[in-house]
C-alpha cells in the first residue's frame, strides 16, 4: 500500500477541530496499534497539553465466531500528532510526517472555509496573527486543489523595504475597521516619505501636498487596491496630513504641467508635532 496516497482519508474534522486517530497513525507508519497506544500514554507532556490534544475512545471490534470486544484508541489534534511522531525516524517516516502535516493544513483551511470566514479575508485586507503581533496587508490568496483558501501572502513595510511572507489562513484574523484605516494611512504616508516627498508632491504651496494617485501606484509597490485606498485617504486626519479634495487640477512644481491631484493640508500635522 502506498501510505502517502491514503493520508488524506486519515485526517478528519470533528467538533470544529482537525484530527487523526491512533489507528490511522499505526496503519500508515506500519506499527502495531498497541505500541502506538503505549507511546501516547507514555508521552512526557503536561496534563493540560494531553487533555487538549488527545482524547481516548472505545470501539467494538469483531474477534471471530460472532464474538466482539472493546478496543481502546485515541483521537488527536495536529499538535498531538506532531508530539507523538517526533521520535519516528527514517526517510519513509519523514515522508509520511510531511504528507500528514500538509493534509492537516489543508483540512484546517477547509474547516476555515466551512465556518464562513473566507468572506472576510481577501486581497487588500489588513490582518494580524491570532497570537498577536504586527499588522499585515494581504497581497495574494493561495487556494488548495479543492478551491479552498489555504494560505495568504502578506506584505508589510520595514522602514523602506517591502517584506513578504506566506502564512496559513487559519492563523490570521482581521483587524478592526479603525485599526485597518490607521494602518493603511500609516503605511501610505510612510511609503510616500520613504520614496521621496519632493518627487511626488506637485504642490507649490508650503502647507499643501498634492499627489497624483496614478503616479504613486507607478512608483510605490505594495499599496492596497486603488478604490480601497481612495476611500481611506478621504478619512486622512491628524496626525496624518488632512484630506481636502481630490481630482483637483494643480499646476505642478515638479513637471510644470497641469496634473489632477489629491490635495492634503499639513498644518494640523505640524501643529501636533510642535506640541510633542
Amino acid at each position: 500500500m502506498n501510505a502517502i496516497a491514503h493520508i488524506e482519508g486519515a485526517v478528519f474534522i470533528q467538533n470544529d477541530q482537525v484530527k487523526t486517530s491512533s489507528l490511522k497513525v499505526a496503519e500508515l507508519f506500519g506499527k502495531h496499534h498497541k505500541n502506538v497506544i503505549q507511546k501516547i500514554e507514555s508521552l512526557e507532556c503536561s496534563p493540560e497539553f494531553t487533555s487538549a490534544n488527545f482524547s481516548a475512545h472505545v470501539q467494538t471490534v469483531e474477534i471471530g465466531n460472532g464474538a466482539t470486544r472493546e478496543s481502546k484508541y485515541y483521537e488527536m489534534t495536529k499538535d498531538g500528532f506532531i508530539f507523538l511522531v517526533m521520535g519516528f525516524t527514517g526517510a519513509k517516516a519523514a515522508q509520511i510526517k510531511e504528507a500528514y502535516i500538509n493534509t492537516f493544513n489543508q483540512m484546517a483551511a477547509m474547516l476555515y472555509n466551512m465556518q464562513g470566514n473566507h468572506d472576510q479575508i481577501h486581497v487588500g485586507a489588513v490582518v494580524q496573527l491570532k497570537s498577536g503581533g504586527p499588522l499585515y496587508t494581504v497581497s495574494k490568496i493561495i487556494y488548495d486543489q479543492n478551491g479552498y483558501m489555504e494560505s495568504a501572502e502578506v506584505i508589510w513595510h520595514n522602514k523602506s523595504n517591502l517584506c513578504r511572507e506566506t502564512l496559513p489562513i487559519n492563523c490570521l484574523t482581521l483587524e478592526s475597521k479603525n485599526l485597518i484605516q490607521n494602518k493603511t494611512l500609516e503605511d501610505f504616508w510612510t511609503s510616500v516619505h520613504n520614496y521621496g516627498m519632493d518627487k511626488l508632491n506637485h504642490s507649490r504651496k508650503p502647507n499643501l501636498l498634492a499627489f497624483n494617485l496614478g503616479q504613486i501606484y507607478e512608483c510605490i509597490e505594495g499599496l492596497p487596491p486603488k478604490n480601497q485606498l481612495s476611500s481611506i485617504l478621504m478619512q486622512s486626519r491628524a496626525p496624518f496630513p488632512v484630506y481636502m479634495q481630490h481630482n483637483h487640477a494643480v499646476h505642478s512644481g515638479v513637471t510644470y504641467k497641469t496634473v489632477k491631484c489629491w490635495v492634503f493640508d499639513t498644518r494640523q500635522q505640524r501643529a501636533l508635532e510642535h506640541t510633542h
